[in-house]
C-alpha cells in the first residue's frame, strides 16, 4: 500500500493506494487532516499542532496498512511558510520512521506533475491537474488529496513500478515559419 502525502499546515491530503490497483478508484483511500490556530498562537501550540498532525497521519497509516511512503518535497520558490512546512515534514518522517520502520521518500512536484500530465503546462499547473484529477474522477473530497495522489502516491506507484498514471505528452505543433520579404 503506497501512501502519498501533501503535507500543510491546515490541510494535510493522505492517499492510499495498493500497488495492484490497476487504475481502479475504488480500491483509493483518502482523508484530509488539518488543525487550524489562531493567528495569536504560541510556537507551543504550532508544534503541538505539527505533532498532532504527525501523529495522526500515522494513525491513518497504520489502519490503511501502508508498505511505502512518498511526501511531496517542499515547494521552491517564494511561497509562504517554506520553514514551518520543511518542519512539519521532518515531524511527519519522523513520526513515521520512530514508530513504524517507515522511510518517507520525498517526490519533487513538478517531476510528478510532467509525469502525471505528460508536461508541465507553462501556468496554473495546480489548476490544470486538480482538472485532469477532477476528468478522471470524483472520488477525492479535497485539492489536497488530489495533490497527495499526483505529487506523491502516483510518484511512488512509478517509483515501485505498480500501475500509475502516466499521460503521453501532447503533440507538438509546429510553429508557423516566418516569410522574410525579399529587399
Amino acid at each position: 500500500m503506497v501512501l502519498g502525502i501533501d503535507a500543510s499546515l491546515t490541510g494535510t491530503g493522505l492517499v492510499a493506494v495498493p500497488a495492484d490497483w490497476d487504475c481502479d478508484w475504488s480500491k483509493v483511500q483518502h482523508i484530509t487532516l488539518g488543525v487550524s490556530l489562531t493567528k495569536l498562537a504560541t510556537e507551543r501550540e504550532r508544534l503541538e499542532r505539527m505533532q498532532a498532525l504527525a501523529m495522526d497521519i500515522r494513525v491513518w497509516a497504520v489502519r490503511v496498512g501502508v508498505t511505502h511512503a512518498w511526501i511531496e518535497d517542499v515547494p521552491s520558490g517564494r511561497a509562504f511558510n517554506i520553514p514551518q512546512l520543511a518542519e512539519l515534514r521532518g515531524f511527519i518522517r519522523s513520526e513515521l520512521m520512530r514508530e513504524l520502520r517507515l522511510f518517507v521518500e520525498r517526490s519533487n512536484q513538478s517531476s510528478a506533475r510532467k509525469l502525471f500530465l505528460g508536461a508541465l503546462p507553462q501556468r496554473d499547473r495546480k489548476a490544470v491537474v486538480v482538472a485532469t484529477v477532477d476528468s478522471m474522477t470524483s472520488v477525492f473530497d479535497s485539492t489536497d488529496e488530489k495533490d497527495a495522489f499526483v505529487s506523491a502516491a502516483n510518484w511512488g506507484l512509478s517509483e515501485l513500478g505498480a500501475p500509475c498514471i502516466a499521460l503521453p505528452p501532447p503533440p507538438k505543433t509546429a510553429r508557423p515559419k516566418r516569410v522574410r520579404k525579399a529587399a
